[in-house]
């Protein structure tokens, strides 16, 4: 079963090239564990080198930027900004299913089939994961007549997968007749993983709610409305029907939310719950994460935060007492869409713990030296490069790179500086006012609570 993916490569094109052919994930490791392999293993003359899968196709193994930049050169290449200077593929196989020889040999049959005959390409496996992969590189510049690789629709789906898919049936690998999942973008795959909420996730436990609250479907478009989503397309022409939910902008269909929210799904949840059945939701069955701590806390002091750093300690705080479901439904109705961008909140308090600052003043006296930095490298940089020529071009270049390093870092700073000032206004009100309500909504209960016992 050979997975392939595409994606195109705009700048730094020796840094794909050396990371695809980087020795600890091509090389075949001999097992020493044992003494009698020990023995066998220091007197086989065969074994003295290990087994590399790296191949180049129209360009030296050895040195492929070079041969590829030069092809591009020879056609006026590569010189435009965000130019597309190469294609890198990736061709992944079931796990155990595949041997580095027969995944290396498909990759090759790959290329070969597609590519060799009017681009420079590097072929290498990857060893390194119990799912056995190709990496590609394909310079987008042929070295025949200087034409442009294209990737689109066609590319990719009858040539690049359809001639892999190919390759696998006849090497009797396994093959994927009708995908059907539909990708997950990577920031929310990463949140997921970590954790973090998503907005996916906030409308997967609304309408968990929603349904609990909902006798018939007409009930659950009525709470639908009054929380504040909205029907994007509906009716009998529409094939999926789709929302713009309370704390997003964008339209979503019900199916994208996964197994469990589709329109069918959630009106047979409706219909299982009214027949007195309780089913786990599909947001509820999650693996409870475990954490332990090792070590003493020895004599710590408590420290007193003020400023910036108190407000966001406090923020978070409240925060994560919203996500756990200890405060009022109108709070956490009202503070939604903060929970999204708690790992931003949590970032910014980092940087300011850090770095120690608790005003408005060093904030932005903090920024304004940055940014000063910023400056006296951008002109290093500049006074370097007027005096590049072909002799001292690579230490120029190298000594550039290490500004450019130390250039990232700082804008990284000056745009939390930035963050944090349009966010702490935001973050002070919001505090406020979801206070205001929690404090509300706790002296009703009292009152409640009163009139109750009071009966």
């Amino acid at each position: 079963m050979a997975i392939t993916k595409i994606w195109s490569i705009k700048s730094r094109l020796d840094t794909s090239l050396n990371y695809i052919s980087n020795p600890e994930k091509t090389s075949v490791k001999p097992d020493i564990d044992a003494g009698e392999g020990v023995i066998k293993y220091i007197t086989n003359k065969d074994k003295t080198e290990q087994c590399k899968y790296v191949s180049a196709f129209r360009c030296s193994e050895k040195a492929p930027f070079k041969d590829m930049v030069e092809t591009q050169k020879r056609f006026g290449r590569g010189r435009r900004r965000n130019e597309v200077v190469a294609y890198h593929i990736v061709q992944s196989f079931k796990a155990f299913e595949a041997t580095p020889e027969l995944a290396h040999k498909c990759g090759k049959e790959l290329v070969e089939r597609l590519f060799a005959d009017k681009y420079e390409c590097v072929l290498a496996t990857h060893l390194d994961h119990s799912h056995l992969h190709n990496h590609i590189i394909i310079n987008a510049t042929s070295f025949l007549d200087g034409s442009k690789y294209l990737n689109n629709y066609k590319d990719y789906f009858i040539d690049i997968r359809k001639t892999s898919d190919e390759i696998c049936r006849e090497n009797c690998l396994s093959v994927i007749e009708n995908p059907k999942r539909r990708g997950m973008h990577y920031a929310e795959w990463k949140a997921l993983k970590e954790g973090r909420p998503t907005i996916r996730g906030q409308v997967r436990e609304e309408i968990d709610q929603m349904i609990l609250s909902s006798y018939t479907m007409k009930e659950f478009w009525k709470i639908f409305e009054e929380r504040g989503y909205r029907i994007h397309r509906q009716g009998e022409n529409i094939k999926y029907t789709s929302f713009i939910p309370a704390c997003g902008k964008k339209p979503m269909r019900f199916y994208n939310l996964g197994k469990g929210y589709t329109l069918e799904d959630i009106k047979e949840r409706i219909t299982t719950q009214r027949n007195g059945i309780r089913a786990a939701s599909p947001s509820e069955i999650k693996r409870q994460r475990e954490y332990k701590f090792s070590g003493s806390y020895g004599n710590m002091k408590p420290i007193k935060l003020k400023g910036f750093k108190a407000l966001y300690f406090h923020y978070l705080y409240f925060l994560k007492i919203i996500r756990k479901k200890q405060t009022p439904q109108r709070v956490s109705f009202f503070m939604r869409d903060e929970l999204i961008k708690l790992d931003r909140y949590q970032k910014q308090f980092k940087f300011l713990f850090k770095n120690n600052i608790e005003t408005g003043f060093e904030l932005s006296d903090y920024q304004k030296a940055k940014e000063g930095e910023i400056n006296a490298l951008v002109e290093e940089r500049n006074r370097l490069y007027a005096s590049r020529t072909e002799e001292n071009e690579t230490e120029i270049k190298e000594k550039a790179e290490k500004i450019n390093e130390k250039l990232i870092k700082l804008r990284v700073d000056v745009r939390m500086c930035k963050a944090i000032f349009k966010d702490s206004y935001r973050i002070s009100e919001k505090y406020s006012s979801a206070n205001a309500l929690k404090e509300q909504a706790e002296k009703e209960m009292k009152e409640n609570e009163y009139k109750r016992r009071g009966r």
